[in-house]
């Protein structure tokens, strides 16, 4: 059971529920979804947030203009769904639980926040943390980082990696710190399962520094798409040396769900399995853990490695993704070859 400091959470209980007894009153007037929708259901957000949608620290609130309003959504159902806030110590995240709860779907509730807090200014947050060695923190990102929300830190939709550009540096730092600790990252997909598997054993030191440089970034432009990854090489490989039943389809298959987000093999073990600070590479003929047959490679997908022998990088079983066993055969072709 969560205890809070009786007159914190009456202060707190109080502030939230005339807020929302405000909003939902002027719901019942019935405002079409859209952005005055929008702007009436943000009164319920501002109190943390800002009026601005910048945050504010001292209640541990993001800046949540500059989001994508993709990013915004999913979080919003996370948090109604149990994948964040579920930590008893992550008093930011239980503030967030019914506050996302108070969003009805048949009235358009999350789209028309969502729309309106994407049509908010973009923040340019300051640095306000002390200390970081960006040099080191730069070494920390492209290891660790820039897989998943890239070189320049503008976020893939695909890979459900955010945007950090408009994010505050203790943002950052706390939230980097939660995925360690197991306060965020221990439910939900694939997508969260990485972010725990990257933080895993990840000392304040190099999360300091990592966020160091994260807020030397370019800041603008902020929004736009990061260009799009190089096309994959095409699949030549003689099948005389495929197992039997696997096919060159199916490796052409596999291919693309390994180094996509349909199976996120890529986020670890990088593109192409080349490896990386969070997995080993896949093209050599050196096995950790099996011992590098077609079988034995598609039961370690199925199965994942949940204490990984010289990485740091946990695999789900599935990799945390709702992959088919056909779709685990496939990318269990794609990664025989890599070695051959």
């Amino acid at each position: 059971m969560t205890r809070f400091p009786t007159k914190h959470f009456n202060r707190t209980y109080h502030a939230t529920a005339a807020a929302l007894l405000a909003v939902l009153t002027g719901a019942c007037g019935g405002s079409e979804p859209g952005l005055v929708r929008g702007e009436l259901l943000f009164d319920t957000c501002s109190p943390c947030h800002g009026d601005d949608g910048a945050g504010k620290q001292s209640l541990g609130a993001p800046a949540i203009a500059g989001g994508s309003g993709w990013y915004l959504s999913a979080q919003l159902l996370k948090f109604r769904g149990g994948v964040r806030g579920y930590h008893h110590t992550d008093d930011e995240g239980l503030r967030m639980r019914p506050m996302s709860r108070a969003l009805f779907d048949a009235t358009g509730d999350i789209e028309s926040v969502v729309e309106y807090v994407v049509s908010l200014p973009i923040p340019d947050p300051p640095s306000t943390a002390e200390g970081g060695d960006v040099e080191a923190g730069e070494a920390e990102y492209l290891a660790l980082c820039a897989n998943c929300h890239g070189r320049d830190g503008r976020g893939d939709e695909t890979l459900q990696a955010p945007s950090m550009l408009h994010l505050n540096d203790w943002y950052i730092a706390s939230s980097l710190r939660k995925y360690r600790d197991a306060v965020r990252g221990a439910r939900g997909d694939g997508f969260e399962a990485n972010m725990r598997a990257a933080m895993t054993g990840v000392t304040d030191e190099r999360i300091d520094n990592v966020t160091a440089y994260i807020m030397t970034m370019q800041r603008l432009p902020r929004k736009a798409a990061a260009p799009p990854p190089p096309p994959l090489p095409p699949i030549d490989i003689d099948p005389a040396i495929l197992p039997e039943e696997v096919t060159v389809a199916m490796v052409e298959e596999g291919q693309q769900i390994f180094n996509t987000g349909t199976g996120i093999c890529f986020t670890c073990h990088v593109r192409e399995g080349v490896g990386g600070a969070l997995a080993p590479p896949l093209i050599d003929d050196e096995w950790l853990n099996i011992d590098g047959e077609y079988e034995s490679i598609v039961q370690i997908i199925m199965d994942g490695v949940q204490e990984p022998m010289e990485y740091p990088g946990m695999m789900q079983e599935r990799a945390g993704m709702p992959l088919t066993d056909e779709q685990v055969r496939a990318v269990a072709a794609y990664v025989f070859t890599l070695s051959r």
